[in-house]
């Protein structure tokens, strides 16, 4: 059921649907170990980089030089070896995906080496934190409710720190780390298994290395990253359950196919949607393809993933459908917009220097040209497949992830957030377009198709890299910066945070702004709470702001001076923000200091910029 494709080169197809070096391949210059030394040189300069972006409030000016010249020693030399025609073993190519996930989730460390920072992280490391303290499941955590009802991370982590006696910040690092790479080898098999090229399969983990969260939000601790190899085994499992790597021992690859669903489910809710869909487009494309005893081995784990995700929401996680309503809500408001011309609010125009936005623009064209392409190449060799045929119906969605980034409200992270499943389907139907485009040419313009295939390959990988996360305005690590992600997560929050972990104890009810929530919620083990905007944004203190200050159960209120000083880098001050977007000056310095004023509040901590208040009653 494997059908070789060999188009770029260095590998040809056998009678018996095996790989081998194609006989006009020449050794190539560079081996892998060379390349695996560039890639080091690669992590270190990006390190240098951001250690330089530390120095000072403007950091170094080589430092972004240097970021993305160390990007260039991983990412060129990596695809330099995958595209060429020159030999190359199954060996050499898995070894080359390996050189590349490692590097990039080194450089990922390199930008925050001592603690965590992103919030996403600081909000799973809270979760962990109250599974390690209580020895229970489903303790609150108000940075991210859904999180606890979703334990499959913490639970992983927490066996680790018990195990090992290491902190929750390395041992999260290390199961992070195993966890991202090996999703990526079972996507190399994946495609190696869809396309019977062991090349094809490289390329397309490059290609699928392109998306824009590949490099941070895919590889960091938090509950999607390990959910994913789930995903990819699941996925793996249930092709050789079904006899399409020639496997026999079915009733193993059932049971391995059942407790990966299981993992997958308890693990992260929309991969385990996503997972379910796969399953099932699977399935509908054995029936297409006239294979009816494959489509039946599929559709049991297809079944049981329904039951598992269903069984959950029921018995462990009934609040799923709420989390994710307003997500749902807005891209099927954007979609009806688009389809059926009905008013929604315009999403805001993409934000960024002009270079950034032509990048994202030429990678937007050149994959969504190149699907062409490789979906003919499926229907000429792969049509008769099932796996081939489920990735190219799978990678039409990508220009619905089109539509939704550039119509829906918040969808340039809508769309980053789903590149992470998109990209499977995505990834392997333009390794085939690159594959056949390469090969498609005459031998005296073999060169200059290599190059161009080359120059595409490197555009869609720092597109990735220019357009993911972080963004622009913190791609390096620097002085605090307001409302920015990871660049607010610096010593004096985090002291002022510990602080109220020593003096104030765990699981007060804080205000706060969003640059110090997760910072307060992590490392101060307390409960911000996200709908205290009306606290910051009157010159006086009024009824209103009592009334609702007790209805919110608040405590402390935390004030940093410093957004009266910039305009948010993020374009919002605080979680939920009515006025996102839409600020031209900072807060008003009244409206920071009238705490000051009444007599029935406690200053109780001062550090500078940082001040905590103690409301009446706490």
């Amino acid at each position: 059921m494997r059908v070789a494709d060999a188009s770029l080169g260095g590998e040809r197809s056998t009678p018996g649907g095996r790989s081998r070096p194609a006989a006009a391949a020449e050794p190539s210059p560079l081996p892998v170990s060379i390349v695996a030394l560039s890639a080091a040189t690669g992590v270190l300069l990006v390190a240098a980089a951001y250690t330089a972006g530390r120095l000072g409030p403007s950091g170094s000016p080589w430092a972004d030089r240097a970021y993305w010249l160390g990007q260039a020693f991983i990412l060129v030399p990596t695809t330099l070896r995958l595209v060429s025609r020159r030999l190359l073993t199954a060996a050499e190519t898995l070894a080359l995906v390996v050189v590349l996930t490692v590097a990039e989730y080194l450089a990922m460390i390199c930008y925050s080496p001592t603690g965590f920072s992103y919030p996403d992280e600081l909000e799973h490391w809270r979760s962990t934190v109250n599974l390690l303290g209580t020895g229970k499941l489903f303790t609150v955590n108000y940075l991210l409710p859904i999180s606890p009802h979703y334990p499959g991370l913490e639970e992983v982590t927490s066996a680790f720190v018990s195990i090992t006696g290491l902190g929750v910040f390395p041992s999260g690092l290390i199961v992070a780390g195993v966890a991202h790479l090996l999703f990526v080898c079972l996507l190399y098999v994946l495609f190696r298994e869809a396309s019977g090229s062991y090349r094809v399969a490289g390329v397309a983990v490059l290609c699928y290395a392109s998306s824009s969260l590949f490099e941070s939000f895919d590889s960091m601790f938090v509950y999607q990253t390990l959910a994913l190899p789930f995903l990819g085994l699941t996925l793996l499992a249930t092709w050789r359950l079904a006899g399409g790597g020639r496997s026999r021992p079915r009733a193993g690859w059932l049971t391995v196919a059942a407790l990966a669903i299981a993992a997958t489910v308890i693990t992260h809710h929309v991969t385990s949607y996503v997972l379910v869909v796969m399953l099932i487009g699977i399935t509908v494309a054995a029936l297409l393809t006239g294979h009816r005893q494959v489509a039946g081995w599929t559709a049991v784990p297809a079944a049981l993933s329904v039951l598992a995700v269903i069984a959950w929401i029921i018995l462990a996680a009934p609040g799923t459908s709420s989390y994710l309503q307003p997500f749902a809500a807005g891209m099927l408001q954007g979609l009806r917009a688009i389809f059926f011309g009905e008013h929604v609010a315009a999403a805001p125009a993409l934000t960024g220097p002009l270079g950034n936005k032509l990048l994202a623009a030429a990678a937007v064209l050149v994959v969504s040209a190149l699907l062409p392409v490789g979906w003919w190449r499926v229907w000429r060799r792969h049509r008769h497949q099932p796996l081939p045929l489920a990735m190219a119906i799978g990678s039409v969605s990508w220009y619905v992830v089109v539509l939704i980034r550039f119509t829906v409200a918040d969808g340039s992270e809508l769309a980053g957030r789903s590149e992470t499943f998109v990209f499977v389907p995505v990834a392997y139907v333009v390794a085939l377009a690159i594959g056949y485009l390469a090969g498609a040419v005459v031998r005296r313009q073999a060169r200059v198709v290599a190059a161009a295939v080359l120059v595409v390959v490197l555009l869609l990988l720092f597109d990735g890299l220019v357009n993911g996360w972080p963004p622009y305005w913190e791609r390096l690590p620097g002085a605090y910066q307001v409302a920015g992600s990871e660049r607010s997560v610096e010593p004096e929050t985090v002291a002022g945070a510990r602080w109220a972990l020593a003096a104030l104890g765990p699981g007060n009810r804080f205000a706060a702004d969003v640059g110090s929530y997760a910072v307060l919620g992590g490392y101060g083990d307390q409960n911000p709470v996200r709908d205290v905007a009306y606290l910051y944004e009157t010159p006086t203190w009024t009824a209103l702001d009592t009334s609702r200050s007790a209805q919110q159960a608040l405590h402390y209120v935390w004030v940093d001076e410093r957004l009266s000083r910039a305009l948010p880098a993020s374009g919002q001050y605080f979680p939920v923000d009515p006025n996102a977007g839409k600020y031209k000056h900072p807060l008003s310095p009244a409206g920071l200091a009238k705490f000051d004023n009444l007599p029935d509040l406690s200053r109780i901590y001062d550090s500078g910029n940082v001040v905590i208040y103690q409301l009446p009653g706490s």
